[in-house]
């Protein structure tokens, strides 16, 4: 593939829209451990054509995780906050804390006079402790999560459901250490729709459009969470089939949900946005270093390359609010560079 080209598709801005409106409602899905690279090459080969619509109406542009892992916990954490992990103690899968109260999109949204007390607020994903709701509760922290032939996680999470033949480092005794509570711990209490653990794209998929169908005539921000790249690529390798193949049925499911958005009326008021809480190591069953994140949206508006903490100030922004006025201020900022100063 043409580097230049490349480059030129994940940084170049969005159609200007004349004027630029604002959207009442957000539809968020993600894409968990998409390699930005590999996400580029099924672009190129056609076989990603919802999203290849969302861009051509909107763009898509590099975003970088600079703070937190490259895992699971600390990107939805800084995704749905425009806040540093590190800063809200949410540093890897296996250290954290819940995100603090009032901090997300969510309750962002809540709470400003425009959506005040009239914004349904969803969020429906398939893994489940990394994006998961528990309150106190203990870990193992030298057991094995991924144990072959399959790869399969062995719930090192759960004391209640760990396996007794889960391996550790070292093959010392398991070690538990108590967590405050999982990210979402307080921010579940608040919404109207929180359903997780779901498991694959298939399961999600359904319940994500059943949601849309319910606030069908209401404003709204929706988070959906897609595992399968991750999960695919951990047991298989990021170069494998069954990778390509989860990208690829995210995109179909991308597809239905914009399609519902249509038939209910929505799609010319929300504004729609995919990215991604890490990339994956190449040819690998891990994303130790892993960096390369991305943003794509239909709203026609130009952007720039940012980071990974810039999603939520970016939807602020669509919804015609200045993320720059939040106090505390996020650390993220707005991707679009068109808004006046």
């Amino acid at each position: 593939m043409n580097v230049f080209f490349l480059v030129v598709l994940l940084t170049a801005p969005a159609r200007a829209a004349a004027p630029t409106r604002a959207y009442d409602s957000a539809l968020l899905v993600g894409w968990d451990g998409v390699r930005r690279e590999r996400l580029q090459e099924l672009l190129d080969q056609g076989a990603l054509p919802n999203l290849r619509a969302l861009i051509a109406r909107g763009g898509m542009v590099p975003t970088q995780v600079t703070t937190g892992s490259t895992q699971t916990k600390p990107g939805w954490a800084e995704i749905l906050t425009g806040r540093s992990a590190d800063a809200m103690g949410i540093e890897s899968n296996s250290v954290y804390r819940p995100v603090p109260r009032g901090a997300t999109i969510f309750e962002i949204l809540q709470r400003l006079r425009r959506w005040r007390g009239g914004i349904a607020t969803i969020f429906i994903g398939g893994k489940d402790s990394n994006i998961g709701s528990r309150g106190p509760h203990e870990i193992c922290v030298n057991c094995i999560h991924r144990m072959p032939p399959d790869y399969a996680q062995d719930q090192w999470w759960d004391r209640a459901k760990i396996a007794p033949i889960t391996k550790t480092k070292c093959g010392l005794p398991m070690r538990w250490v108590r967590r405050e509570g999982e990210p979402y711990f307080y921010t579940a209490k608040v919404l109207d729709d929180y359903e997780t653990a779901l498991g694959g794209a298939d399961a999600v998929g359904p319940r994500a459009l059943a949601a849309l169908d319910r606030v069908r005539g209401r404003r709204f921000i929706a988070f959906i969470h897609f595992e399968d790249p991750d999960e695919q690529g951990h047991r298989h390798n990021e170069g494998s089939p069954q990778y390509d193949d989860a990208i690829r049925l995210a995109d179909a499911w991308l597809g239905r949900l914009v399609e519902r958005l249509r038939v209910d009326g929505l799609s010319e008021r929300t504004a729609v946005f995919v990215t991604t809480d890490h990339a994956f190591d190449a040819t690998q069953r891990y994303h130790e270093c892993a960096p390369d994140t991305f943003l794509a949206t239909g709203v026609p508006r130009p952007m720039r390359p940012g980071d990974r903490k810039d999603v939520t100030p970016t939807i602020l922004d669509a919804l015609g609010y200045d993320p720059a006025a939040l106090r505390p201020r996020l650390d993220g900022r707005s991707l679009f560079t068109d808004r006046a100063p």
